[in-house]
């Protein structure tokens, strides 16, 4: 795997491959030397808008292994960036671009490797480490019923739906009706009650600015504990800590948003390993 652009590009097996040597990595951060040998020698740019998750993580995979970290955050022209960053002798370069098919015209143009981190179309790094911690929480990915809420981070949805029917398990998106804008992908109800039941996992994506919550969630201040309890019993929830109970925010005691955040960067070091290796 020289780059990974798109959860397209690969297939279950490559997807397993990744998971696998993901749970290796996480075990390098959760000791107390927390580091590995498999970037010594290699040298990881990035070009991101501005520090975020997928720079922080990206940064800690980069130390974790051993390697050195170049990030450039707000560049006017990222794709100048990169191309420098390639012509500079970096050994991969992760980059944050406009879409899917910015980031491809210019890892067509490098010869170091290159990784999507994250597009307005496309969002592979964290759509791993959803799997992986769904993986993990629920023991398997296979028959899975994983509800989804929310309008915000929907970039990571097309590859999330994509990898879930690898391992013959469902995505279920609860938006409703009178939103018409937001792009949508796996199976989309607009009865919540129905989104919800049943469900394995819930994913939060959270809403655009303006939005209003009680449209998206039934409440205001995020997902009602009720509504949860239409899912399995100690049913996951990503993305978010707390729940909506009796109109205030409250912690949600099942709540693997730590975990995702563990995976993200398990995943981060798994692809650069993967990257670097061939």
């Amino acid at each position: 795997m020289k780059n990974l652009l798109s959860l397209h590009e690969l297939d279950k097996k490559d997807i397993t491959n990744i998971l696998q040597i993901a749970a290796q990595m996480r075990r390098i951060y959760t000791t107390g030397s927390k580091k590995g040998p498999q970037l010594i020698g290699s040298v990881v740019g990035g070009v991101w808008t501005n520090c975020c998750l997928s720079s922080t993580a990206f940064g800690l995979a980069t130390s974790y292994m051993s390697g050195a970290f170049c990030p450039v955050y707000g560049a006017e022209n990222k794709a100048d960036s990169c191309l420098a960053l390639d012509s500079m002798g970096v050994n991969t370069v992760v980059a944050q671009m406009s879409d899917l098919n910015e980031i491809k015209r210019v890892a067509a143009l490098m010869r170091c490797a290159t990784v999507n981190g994250g597009t307005s179309d496309s969002d592979p790094i964290t759509a791993l480490a959803d799997i992986m911690t769904l993986n993990i929480k629920l023991d398997g990915l296979q028959n899975l019923n994983v509800s989804v809420v929310g309008n915000r981070d929907v970039n990571v949805m097309d590859e999330l739906n994509y990898c879930l029917h690898l391992f013959g398990s469902d995505l279920v998106w609860y938006l409703p009706s009178c939103d018409i804008q937001t792009p949508r992908t796996g199976i989309v109800l607009d009865d919540p009650t129905a989104a919800f039941a049943g469900a394995d996992a819930v994913i939060d994506l959270g809403l655009d600015n303006g939005c209003d919550g009680a449209s998206y969630y039934g409440s205001a201040v995020g997902i009602p504990d009720e509504l949860l309890d239409k899912a399995h019993v100690n049913c996951p929830l990503l993305g978010c800590r707390t729940v909506a109970h009796g109109g205030v925010r409250a912690s949600y005691n099942d709540s693997v948003e730590n975990l995702r955040q563990s995976c993200y960067v398990a995943v981060a070091m798994a692809v650069l390993y993967l990257v670097r290796k061939n």
